[in-house]
């Protein structure tokens, strides 16, 4: 049956229409890696929102499997590693180099104490989970954005806002949507924030986000007097 998604928007700026998903931590287990990286998703990333990311990892002296996972719910990624106490890895697929034994994974997290995050060369990983809601929240545009070498947002021709969010939960790869209502363009982002060299020549009337409120005190804020009323049926 075909999905149609309502989406009414009562601002004339530029706002944030963020989908109601909630990420879900489970560990999955200790296992191995080297210099080529196990876990690859930040590719060609150097910055997501407020985050410095270098040779595919975010490294932080506060690490703590929220963060790591925080970090990597931004991409959608289904899986997040840490490893040697302070290192957070996001991934399509893990275990390429094998499994390690669990009592390897004994580095105590720099930003907790009571929790593990890998070893000298292993790497906990953890499964992201997204609970499936049918409604879009609609907030304030974040003023964070990504930061990469490569493309993170492809673009599809569609007349209306409905089509571009159709377009974007019909695809596992796409976190946010813009859509520009002058030229009936949908920008599909696979982060939750969009580029930071995105053209400002476009003026942009939408963005839907799968993801916020993952954690309390989300990056993407969202303020009730700015809420639209959307929903998929």
């Amino acid at each position: 049956m075909l999905k149609t998604i309502v989406c009414i928007v009562g601002l004339a700026s530029l706002v944030l229409c963020a989908a109601g998903r909630v990420s879900q931590v489970s560990y999955i287990g200790c296992y191995l890696d080297n210099e080529a990286r196990d876990l690859k998703g930040l590719t060609g990333v150097s910055k997501i929102g407020q985050f410095s990311i270098g040779s595919l990892m975010l490294s932080s002296a506060s690490m703590t499997h929220e963060l790591c996972s925080r970090v990597c719910s931004l991409g959608g990624f289904p899986y997040f590693g840490v490893q040697v106490g302070l290192q957070c890895f996001c991934g399509t697929s893990y275990g390429s180099l094998g499994a390690a034994n669990a009592s390897d994974c004994n580095s105590v997290c720099s930003g907790n104490g009571a929790s593990k995050c890998g070893g000298e060369w292993r790497i906990s990983v953890f499964a992201l989970t997204y609970p499936y809601k049918k409604y879009f929240e609609q907030t304030q545009m974040p003023n964070q954005t990504v930061e990469s070498t490569q493309s993170t947002y492809w673009t599809s021709a569609d007349k209306t806002k409905a089509e571009c969010l159709m377009m974007c939960e019909a695809s596992a790869d796409c976190q946010a949507v813009i859509f520009s209502g002058q030229q009936r363009l949908c920008h599909l982002l696979r982060f939750a924030y969009p580029r930071a060299c995105q053209p400002q020549q476009y003026r942009w009337r939408l963005l839907c986000s799968r993801l916020t409120a993952f954690y309390p005190g989300s990056l993407l804020a969202k303020k009730p007097n700015h809420f639209a009323n959307c929903s998929i049926a």
